[in-house]
Order: structure tokens, then C-alpha cells, then sequence
């Protein structure tokens, strides 16, 4: 059991980052017990503000989501009096993140490599889709790009024009730009701890993904690998597969393990009546006798779950047991691994800008200086 205040407790963060993967990356640092302060643009701020539906107070349920809790300092990075406060606030943090496209910073007057001579304590972690050097450093993408360069798309199963299913969730963002950046930036604060030197960590979504292909591209290498839909865990076996139910509702089904199989064989010749082969057809045919819930009762002790739907997945025993779901109704919210009894999860999003004096303030900087006039 971790501390109740969590083991980065007394960490600082700086975030400049917007959207998904980097915002995400420090909501699991929060969730570990680092203080996360936002930097955004003064005028329109994290693009994720105004992405629908909206909560009754206004406020976007996906900004919500992953930046409750967080402060919010409004800096205007393109001007001297930004730059200054923002160094200002770089010289009492332990980390900063950022997902500029790779050169954007040092065109700031914020360079990587200048930071680090400058705080050589400070671990700077840049996230980007291609890496900070390479051919690709600076060209544009999104999470769909980099699973499909990954080889990720290319085993999910096709539509009828031979079109991979796009993923339900975003792969390269979560696993790349958000969970492999927080182990990372982890990391580096423990080297720290021994070197007493920070790090600038070269974070590529694309690299990310990579590693989940490992199987199946040592595999290609063979020139063995499955195509799409085919492979064990890709839909290619009826025994890791989703079955529709009596009330259409969605069955997981993996008993890969011979006792598995064993237990599955046993429930489903009860159910029957007869003797049930593990393939496909009879299979889709079975569990179309009882009601989804009935057979996950049944069995529950083979490697078979409920797909749940989203509402379902807000009230689910297991995630409220576990406080991996925490609140109620419409303010339900989803809370970091690991993030112990700390509710940042249920505290309202800062609104722009709205911590920039205090926050200044606890530096020693004027936030005054920011709208004073440069004649």
C-alpha cells in the first residue's frame, strides 16, 4: 500500500501541454501525490476546454476528467514578461512537460538544452509523435497515425472494404504519451535522487506503440506473422472471442488454459443439455440460451466477463471497491491508479488562468509585470 499522500508527494510539475497524452501524463503524476500546476495560452487556453458535452457548471467533461484538481497559470510564452515568469516558475519545479512539436521550444526562447544548463536539477520531458530527432521530428499526426505505423492497425480485424476497425480507444496518446512519459519522468526523479541531475527525456508516441508489437513483429520477422484477425489474442480463436447473449448484450470469452476450457465445456453442457465443442459456430449458438449476466454467474471461474457498457462501467462493484470510480451521478469520474484516498478526481477543473497571481506569488514574481506596459 502506497502512502496516503502519495510517493511523488512534494514533487512540483509544470505542464505546457494540451489536449490528451501530455495533460493525462501529469493526472497520473497527480494521482501519485505531485502538486500540477497547468501553464496555458492566455487568450483560448487547453484546446480540450471547449470539446463537448459540457458539465451543468459549464465546464467540458473531458477537460474535467483528466485536469481536475490542477492549477491554472495563463502565460503568454511569445513575450518577455511570459518567458520571465514562466522561468520563474521552472526554477522551483522538479519537472516540466511539454508537447510542442519538436524545435517549438527552443523557438520560444525556451530551449531544452539551455534549460538544463540552467536548472541542471530540472527533468524536462517532451512528448511528441515522431521523436525530437529523425526524419519525421517535425511533421503533424495524430494517435491513428501512429498506431498504424506501429504495424498496430494491421491486425485488427477489417471492415468489408478491408479497412481495419479503428480502435475504441487512443493507443499511441494513453500508452505513449501519457503512461510511458509518467514511468519515464518517474525514473528520472529516482536517478536524481542518486546523480542529483535532472534529464531531457525524448518521448515518441510512435516508440511507444512499438513495444506492443513486439510479439507479432519478432514474429514478421520470420515471416510468420498472423494477418488481420487471425492471431490468438486478435480474434483469430474461438476461444478469445465476444459472444452475443439471449438479451444481445456481449459476452467476453477466454478460457485459453486447458482448465479454463475445462470449467467453460462443464457449464456449457449443463446449460445445453449436451456435450458443447469449443468452435465458433456451436458456441455463438450456446450462449444464445441464457441471458448475459446468467452466464457470467456461471462462468465467472473461466476467464469470462461482461462487455459492459459505459453506464454500466460507473456503477460496477469491482471499480467502486476499488475506488478506481469515485462520485456519484453526473459527477462520476474515473481516478488515477494508485491515487489512494485523494479525491482531486471530484474537484472542479481550474478555470483559465485562475491560479497566475498565486502561483507567481509563491515564486516571488510580480504577476503585475505581465500586463504592464512595455513602453
Amino acid at each position: 500500500m502506497s502512502a496516503p499522500d502519495g510517493a511523488l508527494a512534494g514533487v512540483r510539475v509544470l505542464d505546457l501541454s494540451r489536449l490528451l497524452p501530455g495533460p493525462l501524463c501529469t493526472w497520473y503524476l497527480q494521482g501519485l501525490g505531485a502538486g500540477v500546476t497547468k501553464v496555458e495560452e492566455p487568450r483560448t487556453g487547453d484546446y480540450l476546454r471547449y470539446f463537448a458535452p459540457f458539465t451543468e457548471a459549464g465546464d467540458s467533461t473531458w477537460f474535467s476528467a483528466i485536469n481536475a484538481g490542477k492549477r491554472s497559470v495563463a502565460l503568454d510564452l511569445r513575450s518577455g514578461p511570459g518567458r520571465a515568469a514562466l522561468l520563474a516558475l521552472i526554477e522551483h519545479s522538479d519537472v516540466l512537460v511539454e508537447g510542442f512539436r519538436p524545435g517549438v521550444m527552443a523557438r520560444l526562447g525556451l530551449d531544452p538544452e539551455h534549460l538544463r544548463e540552467r536548472f541542471p536539477r530540472l527533468i524536462i520531458a517532451s512528448i511528441s509523435g515522431f521523436g525530437q530527432d529523425g526524419p519525421w521530428r517535425a511533421r503533424p499526426g495524430h494517435d491513428l497515425g501512429y498506431c498504424a505505423l506501429a504495424g498496430a492497425l494491421s491486425l485488427a480485424a477489417r471492415d468489408a472494404d478491408g479497412a481495419p476497425h479503428v480502435p475504441g480507444v487512443q493507443l499511441a496518446d494513453v500508452a505513449g504519451g501519457a503512461l510511458t512519459a509518467a514511468f519515464a519522468i518517474a525514473a528520472a526523479l529516482f536517478q536524481r535522487e542518486r546523480t542529483g541531475a535532472g534529464d531531457w527525456l525524448d518521448l515518441s508516441m510512435t516508440d511507444a506503440v512499438l513495444p506492443f508489437m513486439a510479439t507479432a513483429l519478432a514474429d514478421a520477422a520470420q515471416g510468420e506473422g498472423p494477418g488481420p484477425g487471425e492471431g490468438l489474442l486478435t480474434g483469430g480463436s474461438p476461444l478469445y472471442a465476444v459472444y452475443a447473449c439471449q438479451d444481445d448484450r456481449l459476452l467476453a470469452f477466454a478460457p485459453i488454459e486447458p482448465q479454463f476450457q475445462a470449467e467453460a465445456r462443464a457449464v456449457l453442457a449443463e446449460v445445453v443439455g449436451a456435450p458443447v465443442e469449443l468452435e465458433r459456430e456451436a458456441l455463438r449458438a450456446a450462449f444464445r440460451r441464457l441471458p448475459r449476466d446468467a452466464w457470467v454467474e456461471r462462468l465467472g471461474q473461466a476467464c469470462v466477463e461482461p462487455v459492459l457498457e459505459l453506464a454500466e462501467v460507473l456503477a460496477h462493484p469491482l471499480h467502486r471497491a476499488r475506488g478506481t470510480i469515485r462520485g456519484e451521478g453526473a459527477r462520476a469520474r474515473v481516478a488515477p491508479p494508485l491515487a489512494g484516498p485523494r479525491d482531486f478526481v471530484l474537484r472542479p477543473p481550474p478555470g483559465l488562468g485562475e491560479h497566475t497571481a498565486s502561483a507567481l506569488a509563491e515564486v516571488g514574481y510580480d504577476a503585475s509585470a505581465l500586463t504592464a506596459d512595455p513602453a
